[in-house]
Protein backbone atom coordinates (compact mmCIF):
# COMPACT_ATOMS: atom_id res chain seq x y z
CA UNK A 1 0.00 0.00 0.00
CA UNK A 2 1.45 3.46 -1.26
CA UNK A 3 1.35 6.35 1.59
CA UNK A 4 1.28 10.03 0.18
CA UNK A 5 2.48 13.30 1.57
CA UNK A 6 -0.37 14.90 3.85
CA UNK A 7 -2.85 16.57 1.45
CA UNK A 8 -1.89 14.54 -1.80
CA UNK A 9 -3.94 12.69 -3.23
CA UNK A 10 -3.19 10.99 -7.11
CA UNK A 11 -6.88 11.40 -8.26
CA UNK A 12 -5.86 15.70 -8.14
CA UNK A 13 -4.11 14.64 -11.21
CA UNK A 14 -7.41 14.14 -13.07
CA UNK A 15 -9.41 16.93 -11.27
CA UNK A 16 -6.14 18.94 -13.19
CA UNK A 17 -7.06 17.58 -16.53
CA UNK A 18 -10.46 17.96 -16.46
CA UNK A 19 -9.75 21.60 -15.50
CA UNK A 20 -7.31 22.05 -18.30
CA UNK A 21 -9.67 20.23 -21.07
CA UNK A 22 -12.78 22.72 -19.71
CA UNK A 23 -10.47 25.86 -20.00
CA UNK A 24 -8.79 24.94 -23.72
CA UNK A 25 -12.93 24.28 -24.50
CA UNK A 26 -14.35 27.77 -23.07
CA UNK A 27 -11.43 29.16 -25.15
CA UNK A 28 -12.26 28.02 -28.26
CA UNK A 29 -15.68 28.76 -28.05
CA UNK A 30 -14.81 32.54 -27.17
CA UNK A 31 -12.63 32.86 -30.10
CA UNK A 32 -15.03 31.12 -32.52
CA UNK A 33 -17.61 33.22 -31.36
CA UNK A 34 -15.30 35.93 -31.50
CA UNK A 35 -14.24 35.34 -35.31
CA UNK A 36 -18.03 35.35 -36.13
CA UNK A 37 -19.18 37.82 -34.38
CA UNK A 38 -17.64 40.28 -36.76
CA UNK A 39 -19.63 39.09 -39.57
CA UNK A 40 -23.24 39.83 -40.30
CA UNK A 41 -25.45 37.30 -41.57
CA UNK A 42 -27.61 37.53 -44.56
CA UNK A 43 -30.73 38.76 -43.59
CA UNK A 44 -30.08 41.24 -41.17
CA UNK A 45 -32.06 39.85 -38.54
CA UNK A 46 -30.81 40.02 -34.56
CA UNK A 47 -30.41 36.81 -32.25
CA UNK A 48 -33.61 37.75 -31.16
CA UNK A 49 -35.63 37.69 -34.51
CA UNK A 50 -33.88 34.41 -35.55
CA UNK A 51 -34.88 32.65 -31.90
CA UNK A 52 -38.61 33.92 -32.48
CA UNK A 53 -38.90 32.75 -36.05
CA UNK A 54 -37.21 29.46 -35.02
CA UNK A 55 -39.70 28.94 -32.03
CA UNK A 56 -42.95 29.71 -34.64
CA UNK A 57 -41.56 27.74 -36.87
CA UNK A 58 -41.65 24.92 -34.75
CA UNK A 59 -45.55 25.28 -33.52
CA UNK A 60 -43.49 26.93 -30.04
CA UNK A 61 -45.78 29.73 -29.16
CA UNK A 62 -45.06 29.51 -25.31
CA UNK A 63 -41.63 30.15 -24.99
CA UNK A 64 -40.65 33.47 -24.75
CA UNK A 65 -37.08 35.31 -25.93
CA UNK A 66 -35.89 37.37 -23.01
CA UNK A 67 -32.59 39.56 -22.41
CA UNK A 68 -30.12 38.68 -20.12
CA UNK A 69 -27.16 40.66 -18.88
CA UNK A 70 -23.46 39.28 -19.47
CA UNK A 71 -21.30 37.58 -22.28
CA UNK A 72 -22.28 34.35 -23.39
CA UNK A 73 -24.81 33.61 -20.68
CA UNK A 74 -27.26 32.38 -23.03
CA UNK A 75 -29.99 29.21 -21.94
CA UNK A 76 -33.30 27.62 -22.23
CA UNK A 77 -35.39 27.76 -19.11
CA UNK A 78 -37.62 25.04 -18.93
CA UNK A 79 -39.31 25.86 -15.80
CA UNK A 80 -39.99 29.22 -17.16
CA UNK A 81 -40.19 28.53 -20.45
CA UNK A 82 -38.00 30.90 -21.50
CA UNK A 83 -34.96 31.19 -24.14
CA UNK A 84 -32.56 33.55 -22.81
CA UNK A 85 -30.22 35.78 -24.62
CA UNK A 86 -27.03 37.39 -23.80
CA UNK A 87 -26.07 41.03 -24.55
CA UNK A 88 -23.52 39.43 -26.88
CA UNK A 89 -26.36 37.74 -28.95
CA UNK A 90 -30.47 39.27 -28.07
CA UNK A 91 -29.76 42.32 -30.39
CA UNK A 92 -26.34 41.48 -32.31
CA UNK A 93 -26.94 40.79 -36.29
CA UNK A 94 -23.46 38.78 -36.84
CA UNK A 95 -23.91 35.18 -37.86
CA UNK A 96 -22.85 33.86 -34.19
CA UNK A 97 -25.56 35.43 -32.68
CA UNK A 98 -28.22 33.93 -34.41
CA UNK A 99 -25.62 30.72 -33.97
CA UNK A 100 -25.87 30.87 -30.64
CA UNK A 101 -29.85 31.64 -30.48
CA UNK A 102 -30.61 28.91 -33.01
CA UNK A 103 -28.88 26.49 -30.56
CA UNK A 104 -30.47 27.91 -27.53
CA UNK A 105 -34.25 27.51 -29.33
CA UNK A 106 -32.71 23.75 -30.50
CA UNK A 107 -33.61 22.88 -26.87
CA UNK A 108 -36.41 24.28 -26.68
CA UNK A 109 -37.57 21.84 -29.54
CA UNK A 110 -35.75 19.19 -27.79
CA UNK A 111 -38.34 19.90 -24.54
CA UNK A 112 -41.21 19.95 -26.48
CA UNK A 113 -40.72 17.00 -28.60
CA UNK A 114 -40.27 15.30 -25.32
CA UNK A 115 -36.34 14.25 -26.56
CA UNK A 116 -36.09 11.00 -23.83
CA UNK A 117 -31.63 12.10 -23.73
CA UNK A 118 -33.23 15.81 -22.33
CA UNK A 119 -35.05 14.28 -20.50
CA UNK A 120 -32.37 11.93 -18.57
CA UNK A 121 -30.45 15.12 -18.65
CA UNK A 122 -32.83 16.83 -16.16
CA UNK A 123 -33.77 13.98 -13.97
CA UNK A 124 -29.58 13.93 -13.74
CA UNK A 125 -28.91 17.64 -13.36
CA UNK A 126 -32.23 19.72 -13.14
CA UNK A 127 -32.49 23.38 -14.22
CA UNK A 128 -31.49 26.01 -17.35
CA UNK A 129 -29.68 24.47 -20.30
CA UNK A 130 -27.16 26.05 -22.07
Amino acid sequence: MMYYPMFFDPTYFLVLIGIVISMIASARVKSTFAKYDAVRNANGMTGAEAAQRILNQNGIYDVAVVHVSGTLTDHFDPASRQVRLSDTVYGRRSVAAVSVAAHECGHAIQDATHYAPLALRNGIVPGSLS
